[in-house]
């Protein structure tokens, strides 16, 4: 592991569906990126919907090396799969259409694979939308997992990985074919650590998350979070506490998290939000339940 002698070729994986907009402006943040403009390359792939760049995105991929793919609607997990099937780079990095980055995002990454080349470099992503308390509270939930997860876990707007050891354990795994986005992140931070590798946890790597969500989107979300977490828990891996499954105070800690000394009173208000979203978690959990009975 460590010291690369050469610059690393970084392949950065975008899976995105039916939002333009977002996608534009995601790589107009990452045109801006200081990394050797050579040594990293951006692949997009629409998941089951036909390309329609518009000229925003057209102009954005024009200021660096893009690779634009289709495939039929199959899900975020297997876009990432699809994306890194045709990625050059010895490194891939993965990200959301909806993140913008700092300049020196990329470069990071590079130091810190030139510490450890064979490692997992978990990222950490900032909620870019403080007033909108559904993004707030979301993120405050991942923000909580990373930080009282009993293994790194790695969340997949911001990650990135070796190419051989991400195709070696199979990518992220089929069983999220068509789901929404919900735990294949998880799961493959599960089998990462399985297979006897490492996460090395990077919070000065950060993506600024714009998520805009409302009500019945938030409660839509983390109704599939629950979905999700049912199938991440009914796999055999996931029969002891790690990066998937948690024991049951890991939850009642989080309802208690917000009022925990050092977040201050400025977390206090968004309790309600974030009990609503463990009623929503519960309920994809439990349907998602009698659909596999």
């Amino acid at each position: 592991s460590g010291d690369m002698s050469e610059t690393p070729l970084l392949s950065v994986i975008v899976p995105t569906r039916k939002r333009n907009r977002q996608l534009g402006e995601c790589l107009c943040s990452l045109a801006e990126q200081d990394y050797p403009r050579p040594h990293w390359e951006v692949i997009v792939v629409f998941d089951g919907e036909d390309l329609q760049p518009d000229a925003e995105i057209s102009a954005a991929a024009g200021r660096m090396t893009v690779t634009i793919v289709t495939q039929p609607h199959a899900g975020c997990g297997m876009a990432r799969n699809t994306g890194a099937s045709r990625a050059r780079g010895r490194f891939l990095v993965f990200t959301d259409d909806d993140c913008r980055f700092p300049p020196d995002w990329l470069s990071r990454y590079a130091q810190a694979f030139a510490l450890d080349g064979e490692s997992l470099i978990a990222g950490r992503s900032v909620n870019a939308l403080r007033a909108n308390p559904y993004s707030q509270t979301t993120q405050d939930i991942v923000d909580y997992l990373q930080s009282r997860a009993s293994a790194p876990v790695a969340v997949s707007n911001n990650f990135a990985v070796p190419a051989e050891g991400f195709h070696d354990i199979g990518g992220f795994h089929q069983r999220y074919y068509r789901r929404p986005p919900a735990a294949e992140d998880r799961d493959f931070s599960a089998r990462w650590i399985s297979a006897g590798r490492r996460i090395v946890d990077a919070p000065g790597i950060v993506v600024y998350h714009a998520h805009a969500l409302g009500l019945r989107s938030f409660l839509r979300q983390h109704y599939n979070y629950g979905r999700g977490a049912y199938v991440l828990h009914r796999t055999p891996a996931q029969s002891a506490p790690g990066p998937g499954r948690q024991p049951a105070g890991f939850y009642l800690s989080l309802l208690l998290w917000p009022f925990s000394p050092h977040r201050g009173s400025r977390s206090a208000w968004l309790w309600p939000f974030i009990l609503g979203s463990q009623c929503a978690q519960v309920a994809g959990y439990v349907c998602e339940w009698f659909r596999g009975a």
